[in-house]
């Protein structure tokens, strides 16, 4: 029976710069810790035949790096953006509670049913993570993966890989500069996943 193995390691961006906020979209940089956290994270491993990243830069950034200094394949991948928290992106707890306390209290009981203002619903995020993860296995079948993405993205992915109900979001820490390892074997019956590493 012929067989291969998809290897894809999930990176968490390092620390970003600013106040701590809900920040889906929101743009900003990684500190020179943060930077040092991946860094340290990675190692010195370059095995990958690509890299495939969220196109926010805290992600691209060192995404592009790590492909131009070892020649690696880079891809920047627009579905791979955490979940838009729409009007309350970028803003930290104590001024959403000015205006939406009580959303707010509800959303914290249930972030998979209830969805900020002109937010991202919990549901369509999910899709979008998970479309997007079955088309990177299927281009890139048989090869070694370096995702960079985010918090919300990673969780979505390993509870999947993993059968976890939504209810259990946040019950895997992801933290920064993390790194969790995935192999899909594929096989004439189909493909199945495991959790090989998880930090």
């Amino acid at each position: 029976m012929k067989t291969s193995i998809t290897t894809i390691d999930l990176l968490r961006h390092g620390e970003v710069e600013g106040r701590e906020v809900y920040r889906g979209v929101t743009d900003d940089p990684l500190t020179d810790a943060g930077w040092q956290q991946m860094v340290s994270t990675l190692d010195g491993k370059s095995d990958w035949d690509i890299v495939i990243s969220s196109p926010l830069q805290c992600c691209s950034e060192f995404a592009e790096l790590i492909a131009s200094e070892d020649d690696i394949e880079l891809d920047i991948n627009d579905q791979l953006k955490e979940i838009d928290y729409g009007l309350w992106d970028g803003l930290p707890p104590n001024e959403i509670l000015k205006s939406d306390a009580e959303l707010l209290h509800q959303w914290s009981l249930s972030p998979t049913t209830i969805t900020p203002p002109d937010g991202e619903d919990y549901h369509l995020f999910q899709g979008r993570i998970l479309a997007a993860f079955k088309n990177l296995i299927e281009e890139n079948q048989g090869q070694r993966i370096l995702l960079i993405s985010h918090a919300g993205v990673i969780r979505i992915i390993l509870m999947h890989i993993l059968g976890m109900p939504n209810e259990k979001l946040f019950s895997l820490p992801v933290a920064y500069g993390s790194l969790s390892k995935l192999q899909i074997h594929h096989d004439e019956t189909g493909q199945w996943a495991c959790l090989v590493e998880y930090k």
